[in-house]
């Protein structure tokens, strides 16, 4: 029986781990996909599945049990500078806004703005944020936290944008927030690539899906690239105690899902999945 170690083993390349690459390990792990009569086929029991199917609405579940926050406006008194920030809310978290979120920024750990949510006539979402500060907190770096009601979810993006005093709305203070950016439930995030490089049983199609699954559990999920058919792309997200995941793909030219039992393990990079269908 051939173990995930010695598949590991086998398709682990000795040139790329000598470069170096920062991100994390390239894992190469091998995924047959085919019909085959062969009882011997040490690969039979790693063979993907196809199960007709309507197609899935598969999608991250972001919902937490995060208590809603106390956050309250600092006494503008105090604070003889101010600076304003645009927020945009990303289009996967408009199905769970409400005029309950709240977006506030913090400078050394203290509030110094709250604000709650604009609906723009085309439906988006915007927060308008007047920031106070002090002049010797000229250049210090920012933290903004969001608060979704809907989802009882609390994320704090890792970007910090810096305290510039007098900047109104400025482009580079237009700032787009993802329902991934500092999730507390999702901490990790591995970019997995899957690649085939045979020719495909189906026609791609522009509602086709790709799933990351960890159980019955979805923890990614994306669209394949109409245009370069020999490498996908899907984000995978994942905390201390997200379980390998397995890949699997909706065709609506077959009608159905390809299922890959194979389980692959995350590690908070990125790594990269030979399919062959």
């Amino acid at each position: 029986m051939i173990t995930m170690a010695n598949k590991l083993q086998k398709y682990m390349s000795p040139s790329i781990i000598g470069r170096g690459m920062g991100v994390g390990l390239l894992l190469l792990l091998s995924l047959l996909c085919g019909c085959s009569s062969d009882d011997d086929d040490p690969l039979k029991d790693t063979r993907p599945t196809f199960m007709t199917a309507e197609r899935p609405n598969w999608k991250i579940d972001w919902s937490s049990n995060d208590d809603r926050p106390d956050w309250q406006e600092p006494d503008p008194t105090k604070f003889e500078c101010s600076m304003d920030l645009v927020v945009f809310l990303d289009d996967d978290y408009l199905p769970y806004s409400s005029d309950n979120d709240m977006l506030a920024v913090f400078i050394n750990d203290e509030c110094r703005c709250v604000s709650y949510r604009n609906v723009m006539n085309d439906g988006g979402v915007t927060y308008l944020l007047h920031i106070k500060g002090s002049s010797e907190e000229v250049g210090k770096s920012m933290e903004l936290r969001y608060y979704c009601e809907n989802l009882h979810y609390m994320s704090i993006p890792q970007w910090s944008p810096l305290f510039e005093p007098n900047n109104l709305m400025a482009s580079v203070y237009q700032l787009i927030l993802r329902p991934e950016d500092g999730s507390k439930k999702y901490p990790h995030c591995t970019s997995v690539f899957i690649q085939h490089k045979n020719e495909l049983p189906f026609v791609i199609d522009a509602n086709d899906k790709l799933g990351i699954f960890s159980g019955d559990e979805c923890v990614g999920v994306g669209e394949p690239d109409l245009y370069d058919e020999s490498i996908w792309r899907i984000e995978a997200y994942s905390n201390d105690m997200t379980k390998p995941v397995q890949f699997r793909y909706y065709s609506v030219d077959m009608g159905g899902v390809y299922i890959f039992p194979m389980s692959i393990p995350l590690n908070g990079n990125f790594i990269m999945v030979d399919v062959l269908f």
